[in-house]
């Protein structure tokens, strides 16, 4: 999930989904997601830039559900970086 070079395909792909995370419609979305993206986007490379880009295709109010842990997250959907976000989530909720 480190380098120091990243190609202009990832560099594009990080700005669109740091957009896409802060501009879901869902205000709760955009600050959970939002949040992650900017802290942990830099750091992926393509493979996790993908695993992102597919939970973000998912419906907000199933996003919003597995984040909450009122719902699992599919198997389908559980890769590194969804646990990762599982974990910031958590780390966000005992914080606050």
């Amino acid at each position: 999930m480190t380098g120091d070079q990243i190609s202009p395909e990832e560099s594009a792909l990080q700005r669109r989904l740091l957009f896409q995370s802060k501009h879901r419609g869902v205000k709760e979305l955009d600050l959970i997601l939002g949040r992650f993206a900017e802290a942990h986007l830099t750091q992926f490379r393509m493979a996790e830039l993908q695993q992102f880009a597919v939970l973000l295709g998912e419906p907000d109010p199933d996003i919003y559900d597995w984040l909450v842990g009122r719902v699992p997250l599919p198997a389908r959907l559980q890769n590194p970086v969804t646990g990762l976000l599982l974990d910031f989530t958590n780390r966000e909720k005992t914080s606050l």
